[in-house]
């Protein structure tokens, strides 16, 4: 059996890196801030709390699937930028301007 201890260390070995909480919620941030979107008005639009975007964006829990779905159907940022970090999978329009809140949020 698998101690709390033992059990996260399991998890952490099985997460990619990039797609970790810690990874993903400075590119929300960066995202955010590059459609000059308050929390309020990108929570409601994908149909989560302000509270919790807000510990995805502190890195304190992870996006769920169906969030990161509803951010790349609504604003083309794709579920590769979201969970890995690839910028080729953000809309050209936003790419110099993401790339800007990136290095202000150390998201790269």
């Amino acid at each position: 059996m698998c101690d709390g201890a033992d059990m996260a260390s399991l998890m952490n070995s099985l997460i990619p890196r990039e797609s970790r909480p810690q990874r993903v919620g400075p590119r929300v941030t960066a995202m955010r801030e590059t459609l000059a979107m308050n929390k309020a008005q990108l929570a409601d639009s994908i149909g989560l709390d302000r509270s919790t975007l807000t510990k995805i964006e502190r890195g304190q829990v992870g996006l769920e699937i169906s969030h990161g779905e509803a951010i790349a159907h609504l604003y083309g940022f794709g579920l590769d930028f979201i969970y890995r970090g690839d910028v080729s999978d953000v809309p050209d329009r936003y790419r110099a301007r993401l790339l800007v809140q990136l290095v202000q949020y150390r998201a790269t």
